[in-house]
């Protein structure tokens, strides 16, 4: 009995210790990833304030801090910032939706038949690698230059990634899995949901955490270009008449976007596939 209490309390104190340093793992973590972005703010400032730098097209961080409180405290400057916030964020919503959907869906199409992939596969590979933002030139013709072209743009990229990432999945997802539900006649529907997709799921994820950045990327591009509203415009616009502190206030409002992009990427990934190591 003895022997089996001293155990018990080796299992325990070892369970403690597992528990502690997983805490201080994550504590480190969060101060690394807090810490190092406002130490490179800190040298910033610094090499501003003593003219190592052109101020007039890299101000201080605290310049450019007192331009958004100023911006914000602005009704009209506000007011047409988050215009262009809500309308960067709506044309973005709508091109990840529909090329998230339609990038999964033919990803799981191509793996499991043979003969569609090799129809659409050539032709996925072949026009991966094109630049996005040279297709929108075409885009602009087929669609005009209102939303629509920005929005098939997004689309456009987000497909590439999903799709790509989501074709991996299934195709080196563990195959006794699949010879397993063939075996025991399993309907298409049921293999699908509760085996082709779970097993392909980690890949899925990774393919819907890339297509975000990449939406990003191409809608303030696209906006960049053609667009009279949009953060794309706004910094565009802000660059064009040299108010560069207005400027890296719709820089840091993307950046700001792109970080909560990640965060919900790793959220939705820990949700979803809880039995991966993340």
């Amino acid at each position: 009995m003895a022997d089996i209490a001293l155990a018990g309390g080796d299992t325990f104190a070892a369970s403690q210790r597992l528990v502690r340093a997983r805490r201080m793992r994550a504590v480190t973590q969060v101060a690394l990833g807090i810490g190092f972005p406002l130490l490179l703010i800190v040298i910033w400032e610094v090499l501003a304030r003593f003219g190592f730098i052109d101020q007039r097209f890299f101000p201080a961080p605290s310049k450019v801090a007192s331009g958004m409180v100023s911006l914000l405290g602005d009704p009209d400057q506000r007011g047409r910032l988050l215009i262009d916030i809500g309308v960067t964020y709506e044309r973005l919503a709508i091109g990840y939706v529909l090329g998230s959907v339609i990038g999964v869906i033919a990803g799981i199409t191509m793996g499991l038949s043979a003969t569609v992939r090799f129809c659409l596969g050539p032709l996925v590979s072949a026009t991966f690698p094109t630049p996005k933002l040279a297709i929108f030139p075409l885009l602009i013709v087929i669609f005009g230059l209102g939303d629509p072209s920005k929005i098939a743009l997004v689309s456009l990229g987000v497909f590439y990634m999903t799709c790509i990432n989501t074709l991996s999945g299934v195709l080196y997802s563990n195959p006794l899995h699949r010879d397993v539900a063939t075996a025991f006649k399993i309907p298409a529907w049921i293999r699908w949901t509760r085996i082709v997709v779970p097993s392909a799921l980690p890949s899925i994820i990774t393919g819907l955490k890339l297509g975000l950045g990449q939406a990003l990327i191409l809608v303030v591009s696209a906006e960049f270009v053609s667009a009279d509203t949009g953060l794309g415009h706004f910094i565009w616009d802000s660059w064009q008449v040299l108010d560069i502190p207005r400027m890296f206030v719709g820089l840091v409002m993307v950046a700001l976007t792109g970080g909560g992009a990640v965060l919900l990427g790793e959220a939705l990934e820990r949700r979803l596939t809880p039995w991966v190591s993340h």
